[in-house]
């Protein structure tokens, strides 16, 4: 499976203000946009694979204003997403190198936090 992130960056305002995340499972030769949220824009702006489980994927998405911020989560190499709302704005992320389903945040008020997902 490839996975291709585009994002569309606005410089005057400082901030991306589209993404699209592509799938392919056929090496390359075809790809699907995928949509997490039918009818809501979301901005992805970023994914991590796990490093212990290549079907394990979590994308971390904006709402449009900025608000909030979700994972999504995937266990199938991107063909489905679950959405896991968190309550801080994730800087990056790390899977912990023994335990899949936890990863720790480094978030963008500088705090470092441990989460089940």
């Amino acid at each position: 499976v490839i996975l291709i992130l585009t994002k569309y960056y606005h410089t005057d305002m400082g901030k991306v203000l589209e993404s699209s995340l592509w799938r392919s499972s056929d090496f390359g030769t075809l790809y699907t946009k995928l949509n997490l949220q039918p009818g809501i824009a979301t901005v992805i702006d970023n994914f991590y694979i796990c490093s212990t489980n290549k079907k394990k994927i979590i994308l971390v998405s904006s709402s449009h204003n900025d608000r909030d911020q979700s994972l999504f989560i995937s266990t199938d190499e991107g063909a489905t997403f679950q959405k896991q709302p968190i309550a801080f704005f994730v800087e990056t992320l790390l899977f912990h190198p023994k335990e899949e389903d936890k990863v720790l945040a480094y978030t963008k008020e500088g705090k470092v936090r441990l989460e089940d997902t």
